[in-house]
This record gives structure tokens, C-alpha cells and sequence, in this order.
């Protein structure tokens, strides 16, 4: 009897030690299907061109069964001297992953840009943003609770000639690790380079087209390829493509009055060209309001 309880204790004690020596999980943002609307995202070193200031808002929801999943980014960027050869830039954006209803993901970044003229529209910007992520678990049962909060920072460098743009960024720079619950949770430092290009078709059409790569050290890279269509500047289309992870077709409107602008933008996100089953699809909207 004695030897029956102690081969109980030492099976409980297994099952309770285990889950705190487990293997710690890499956690990487999501990406948004029109990854091009959200430049901020991908480098701290972006500088939109000939805005003065831009406010943006991005929703990204699952569909079906899924639609607790979604995502959520807010921008605010002000750009100073935009007229000038060298001009900087402060940025603050607000980002929300929730992975169901009780999976909260939340970022936030204070973003430092400063632009310099090497030669005629010859440009190089370098940026760093610093700010801090964090991890939520709130279920009901108390023993699933959980909030850890870490510092999180990203450097970046972009080169612009004319319509080109080439830019490299080292994101979630610490490779901090987190206990929310037991597992441990690192956000593992991650790479992003880019190229977007614009090439004019004639005095009213253009063909807005890029490419960027996420190197996660974890998973598999995010590999994107874009190309969006536009008339007149004032309406677009066209789609991005995420390698072996998703097709996304997209929308665009950009109604300038004078010195100021809305831009609105309809994504949706479907799992063509990918093993994702149908029902893995969402929808997004991108909105920002411009001043020039």
C-alpha cells in the first residue's frame, strides 16, 4: 500500500514539474494581408513621403467560427521639415493580437525616424522604436490567469531613389522571455527586408509592386510578393501573396480634397496556393486620414 502511494506522489510530482521545464514558444506579430498599408509595421525606418502627418487605423477579424481571432494596429505619425533634404519623424502606434476571447497580445511604440538627402532623390532614413509588449491570459479559471509585460525595441535603415524603396529592420531586438503562465514565452528576434517599386504606366495609370521577406528563426519565413494596380491615384486593385500561407485580393480608394486625404482599403484574405483548409480565411480594413 505504502509503495502504491509513493509511485502516486512521484507520478503527481512528474506531471506538475514537466510543464515548467517545457520548451519555450516563439511568438512573432501577425501580419496583415496588405502588409504595404502598414509600413510602420515592418520598419521603423519608414518615412511616408510628402505627408505631413497621418493618422491610421487597421482591423483584421477571422471569419465563421473564428471571428474571435483578430488583430488591430493605430498610428500616429508626424513627419517634420517634410519639404526640406533632411527631415525626422516621431511615430506612435498601438498594436493588439487576441487569439480568442481570452489571449490578449498588446504592443506599444514610441518610433524615431531621421531622413537624410545623399544625392538628387537620393534619400537614406534610419529609425529605432522602443516601446513595450505584452502577453494575456484571462480565463475564467484562475489557474489560467496570467500578464507578463517586457521592453521590446526594433532598428531599421531604408535607401529611396525616386519610386524605390529598400530597406532592412531587426525587429523584437531583446529576444525577451516571459512567464505569463508556466510555459516560458520569448519574443524571438526576427528580420524583415523590403523593396517596393513604382512603375508609371501612362499620365494616369500606375503599377505599385513589392516584395518582403520575414526571416522568423522559429518558423517557416513569410515571403510576400504585391502588386496593386492604380488609376489616377484615386482608386486601386490588386492582391498580395504570402508564400504557402495565403492569397489576398485588395481595394483601395484614396479621395484627396486639397492638402488633406482618406484612404480606405478592403482586404480580403483567402488560403489559395496554401494547405490551409477554407474555413482559415479573414477579412481587413485599412483606414488613415493624411494631411500634406
Amino acid at each position: 500500500m505504502n509503495l502504491i502511494r509513493l509511485a502516486s506522489i512521484g507520478l503527481f510530482g512528474i506531471f506538475i514539474t514537466l510543464p515548467g521545464f517545457g520548451q519555450s514558444t516563439a511568438v512573432y506579430p501577425d501580419i496583415f494581408g496588405a502588409y504595404f498599408n502598414n509600413m510602420a509595421l515592418v520598419s521603423p525606418a519608414y518615412v511616408p513621403r510628402d505627408v505631413k502627418m497621418n493618422l491610421s487605423l487597421s482591423y483584421k477579424t477571422r471569419t465563421g467560427a473564428l471571428n474571435k481571432i483578430s488583430t488591430l494596429n493605430f498610428a500616429f505619425t508626424r513627419v517634420f521639415n517634410v519639404n526640406k533634404a533632411n527631415n525626422h519623424m516621431l511615430r506612435l502606434y498601438f498594436y493588439n493580437e487576441k487569439d480568442g476571447p481570452y489571449i490578449h497580445r498588446p504592443r506599444a511604440y514610441a518610433n524615431y525616424a531621421y531622413k537624410i538627402k545623399l544625392a538628387e532623390d537620393t534619400y537614406v532614413s534610419t529609425g529605432l522604436a522602443f516601446g513595450f509588449a505584452q502577453t494575456a491570459f484571462t480565463a475564467p479559471s484562475s489557474t489560467a490567469n496570467g500578464n507578463s509585460l517586457s521592453p521590446d525595441g526594433s532598428l531599421g535603415i531604408t535607401f529611396s531613389y525616386k519610386k524605390l524603396d529598400v530597406g532592412f529592420a531587426a525587429c523584437q531586438m531583446f529576444n525577451s522571455v516571459v512567464n505569463p503562465v508556466i510555459a516560458p514565452i520569448t519574443y524571438k528576434r526576427y528580420f524583415n527586408s523590403y523593396i517596393n517599386y513604382t512603375f508609371r504606366l501612362s499620365n494616369f495609370a500606375n503599377l505599385k509592386s513589392g516584395f518582403l521577406w520575414r526571416s522568423l528563426p522559429t518558423y517557416q519565413d513569410d515571403i510576400c510578393l504585391f502588386g496593386m494596380l492604380e488609376y489616377k491615384e484615386l482608386i486601386s486593385f490588386g492582391g498580395c501573396y504570402n508564400y504557402n500561407k495565403s492569397l489576398s485580393f485588395v481595394l483601395s480608394t484614396n479621395v484627396r480634397v486639397g492638402k488633406e486625404s482618406v484612404f480606405i482599403s478592403l482586404v480580403y484574405n483567402t488560403p489559395f496556393f496554401s494547405k490551409l483548409p477554407a474555413w482559415t480565411d479573414s477579412v481587413e480594413m485599412n483606414g488613415a486620414y493624411n494631411f500634406y
